[in-house]
């Protein structure tokens, strides 16, 4: 793919990914199911090589999408906060830390070693929020943050204290992250092949499987005017990685979209037909040849 992002954003996008242990994956309200399918495949490939990755929709997804894999990992919220519950230590005071849940009660157990027992009270006790564990946030098929619903308006401030990068097909997008790569007349998921392939992140099965439903999705089976021999050369090549060929009614519905035959109007009674019906009929031609 030629992609139409400058090569500097290419590179700073691949080092952002490579340097983030904590992503988070977003999509909009609105999300498509090529959208969806390229988030998963980014969410397997990441988790694919030990990063710790959420994916968001903000709107449940529905039951039409259930042949995406992973799509049981999406969740409607993402959260930036993480409750802190801190101890004045002195090195050495601690045996050990563990924890068991009674009923509903967490309880968290901290063990003194010998003669530290009087430095554990009440007191010393302290709690706080903190920022998450954050480190990169990715928009996918969301032209503009207040499409992300509310885990955008929700956690405006994480917008502006994390570095984001934005991936889109849409001519129309606002280019609000750090990082943008926006490639228009193609679709989402041919979009992250070449980003996948870009990066060296692997594409197994179950990703080939995904991207390949949205290719198909977004394409409306391979018939829209963006569709070029790359776009097939692109689906060729996730059928040989393991992508099962499925065209079903999630594309087109045959029952929705086609139109119904009429009824067959029913066959004449015998006692209906003319008197001469089944008698041999005699053509008759010109008098005379010329």
């Amino acid at each position: 793919m030629n992609f139409t992002t400058e090569p500097q954003q290419l590179k700073d996008l691949l080092a952002g990914v490579s340097g983030s242990q904590s992503i988070s994956i977003l999509l909009p309200e609105n999300c498509t199911r090529d959208a969806m399918a390229a988030g998963l495949a980014l969410y397997l490939s990441l988790t694919q090589v030990g990063k710790n990755v959420k994916i968001s929709c903000p709107r449940p997804v529905t039951v039409d999408w259930n042949r995406l894999i992973g799509i049981n990992k999406v969740v409607t919220e993402i959260s930036n906060k993480n409750f802190i519950i801190s101890l004045d230590y002195i090195e050495g005071s601690i045996d050990r830390v563990s924890y068991n849940i009674e009923g509903d009660k967490f309880n968290l157990v901290i063990e003194p070693r010998a003669g530290s027992q009087h430095l554990f009270s009440e007191k010393n006790v302290h709690y706080n929020s903190s920022g998450g564990t954050i480190e990169l946030i990715i928009t996918i098929g969301a032209a503009s943050p207040d499409l992300l619903g509310k885990n955008y308006t929700e956690n405006k401030s994480l917008f502006t204290e994390k570095p984001i990068v934005v991936i889109d097909t849409n001519l129309a997008n606002g280019k609000y992250g750090k990082l943008n790569v926006v490639q228009v007349d193609v679709t989402m998921s041919e979009l992250m092949v070449a980003l996948l392939k870009l990066a060296k992140l692997p594409i197994t099965e179950d990703i080939a499987a995904n991207l390949y439903d949205g290719l198909a999705s977004g394409s409306r089976n391979f018939t829209t005017p963006g569709v070029t021999a790359e776009t097939f050369e692109t689906a060729a090549w996730l059928l040989k990685s393991g992508a099962r060929k499925n065209v079903t009614s999630q594309f087109t519905s045959a029952q929705e979209e086609l139109p119904r035959n009429e009824a067959a109007a029913p066959a004449p009674d015998e006692d209906q037909l003319p008197p001469d019906w089944l008698k041999p009929k005699i053509y008759k031609g010109a008098s005379s040849l010329l």
